[in-house]
C-alpha cells in the first residue's frame, strides 16, 4: 500500500504544472550559479598568480579555495594578501583587490544561496497543499475511505514528494558537477569531491527539513490560502529574519572594537614608544620589542572577542536551519569562520618567525624570508568540530517537523 501511495503521488508531482516550475528553476539558476562562480574562481586565481610573493618577499597569501564556486563564504577575507612590516606590523597589501566589485552590492549567486534561499522556498510551495489541498479537492476522504490507515499515507506523501522535489535538484547538480569537471581551470582532489559530495547530502537534508515543514503546515490548516501565507512567514523568519537577528544580538552582548579603533590603538603605540625612545634614550630593539609584543597583546584580546562573538552567534542563529546549512557548507568548502580563524592564526605565526629582520631605509625588512604555506582544516578535523553538529541540527529539524506533520494528519479533521 505504502509503495502506491508512493507511486501516486509521484505521478500527480511529475505531471503538474509545479514540478515543471521547480524543474526549469533548479536547472536555470544551478547552471548559471556554476558558470558565473566559476568565472569568478578564474579570475580570483588570476589575481592570485599576479599577487604571488616573489622570492624572500615577507608576504604571506593562500590561493582561492576550489570549491569557493559552490559555497564562496569568506574566501576572499582568507585569500587576502598580508605583508609583515617593520616592527611586525601585519598590513593588507597595498596591491590586493576585489575581482568582481559587482558583489558588494548584490548577494553572491553562488550554490549556496540558490540552495538556501530558492530551493528552500520551493520546498515550501511544493509541500504547502499536500494534505488541505487534497481535503478542499475532497479526495483526501475518498483515499481515508479506503483501507488506508493515516500513518501510511502521510508517509507516502512525504516520501513521494519529497522525490519529486529531489529529482530536478539531482539533475542540476549533476550537470554542475560534469561542467567542473570539464573546466580547464578545475583540477579537484579526491578530498575536494568528498567535500562536494558532503555537501550535497547536506543541501538534500537541508530541503528535507522545509519540505517537513511545509507538510507540517498543511496539516495544521484547512485553507490552501492559510498554508501559503504560513508557509511564506516561516519561510521569511527563518531565512532572513532569525541570522540577522541573532548576529545582531550577539554583537549588544560582545563588545568588539571596530576595525578603525584597533587602527587608532595600533598608532598609539608606535607613538608611544618612539616617544619613550626619545626622552629614556632606549635601544632601537628594545623599541621594536616592546612594540611586537604590546601589538600581539592587542590582537590577542580582539581575537579573543571575536571568537566570543562568533559563537555566541554561532549559538543564536543555528535556532534556524539556515544558519545552521550556511556554517556547514562553508566549513566544507573551506570557506567558514574556523577556516577564517585558522588563516589569520597561521599569518601571526609566520609573522612571529620575520618579524625581527634588518630593515632598509625606506623601512622594509629585508634578508631571507621562507615561503608562507597553509593547509586547509582537513575533513575529519572539521567533522570532529562543531562542523558536524549543525549537520545533525539539520537531522533533528527534519524528524521535530516531520513529526509535527505525522501528529497533525493523525488529528486532522477531513470533514
Amino acid at each position: 500500500m505504502l509503495s502506491t501511495i508512493i507511486r501516486k503521488e509521484i505521478l500527480e508531482n511529475i505531471t503538474s504544472y509545479k514540478f515543471t516550475i521547480i524543474i526549469t528553476l533548479a536547472v536555470v539558476l544551478i547552471l548559471t550559479s556554476t558558470f558565473i562562480m566559476l568565472r569568478d574562481f578564474q579570475l580570483r586565481m588570476d589575481n592570485y598568480e599576479i599577487l604571488r610573493p616573489a622570492e624572500n618577499e615577507p608576504v604571506a597569501l593562500i590561493p582561492p579555495a576550489p570549491l569557493s564556486i559552490f559555497a564562496k563564504g569568506l574566501d576572499e577575507n582568507i585569500g587576502r594578501s598580508y605583508e609583515v612590516e617593520f616592527g611586525g606590523q601585519i598590513v593588507v597589501g597595498s596591491k590586493q583587490q576585489s575581482v568582481n566589485t559587482l558583489f558588494r552590492l548584490f548577494t553572491t549567486p553562488d550554490l549556496l544561496y540558490v540552495v538556501k534561499v530558492i530551493m528552500s522556498l520551493c520546498a515550501l510551495l511544493f509541500a504547502f497543499d499536500r494534505i488541505a489541498g487534497e481535503k478542499r479537492q475532497g479526495t483526501l476522504r475518498l483515499s481515508l475511505a479506503n483501507a488506508v490507515s493515516r500513518p501510511i499515507l502521510v508517509l507516502g506523501k512525504w516520501i513521494g514528494g519529497y522525490i519529486s522535489l529531489i529529482i530536478p535538484f539531482l539533475l542540476a547538480m549533476l550537470i554542475a558537477a560534469l561542467i567542473i569537471t570539464l573546466s580547464p581551470s578545475m583540477d579537484l582532489s579526491s578530498g575536494d569531491w568528498t567535500r562536494l559530495a558532503l555537501f550535497f547530502t547536506a543541501s538534500m537534508i537541508y530541503m528535507a527539513v522545509f519540505f517537513s515543514l511545509g507538510l507540517s503546515i498543511s496539516a495544521a490548516t484547512h485553507r490552501t490560502s492559510s498554508a501559503l501565507v504560513l508557509s511564506l512567514f516561516f519561510w521569511t523568519v527563518l531565512i532572513f529574519v532569525i541570522p540577522n537577528m541573532g548576529n545582531i544580538l550577539a554583537r549588544q552582548l560582545v563588545d568588539i572594537p571596530s576595525v578603525q579603533r584597533l587602527e587608532l590603538q595600533r598608532e598609539h603605540i608606535w607613538i608611544k614608544e618612539v616617544f619613550e625612545r626619545i626622552n629614556q634614550g632606549k635601544d632601537g630593539g628594545e623599541v621594536l620589542s616592546n612594540i611586537n609584543r604590546e601589538n600581539d597583546l592587542l590582537m590577542q584580546d580582539y581575537r579573543r572577542r571575536f571568537e566570543q562573538l562568533v559563537r555566541i552567534s554561532k549559538n543564536i542563529t543555528r535556532i534556524s536551519p539556515a544558519a545552521a546549512f550556511t556554517f556547514f557548507a562553508t566549513d566544507i568548502a573551506g570557506t567558514g569562520l574556523n577556516e577564517e580563524m585558522k588563516a589569520k592564526h597561521d599569518v601571526l605565526n609566520y609573522k612571529n618567525m620575520i618579524w625581527n629582520r634588518e630593515s632598509d631605509s625606506d623601512g622594509n625588512l629585508t634578508g631571507t624570508f621562507p615561503f608562507f604555506s597553509y593547509q586547509r582544516i582537513s575533513i575529519a578535523d572539521l567533522l570532529s568540530g562543531d562542523t558536524t553538529v549543525n549537520l545533525i541540527l539539520l537531522i533533528i529539524y527534519n524528524v521535530i517537523f516531520f513529526t509535527v506533520s505525522y501528529v497533525g494528519f493523525l488529528r486532522y479533521d477531513i470533514r
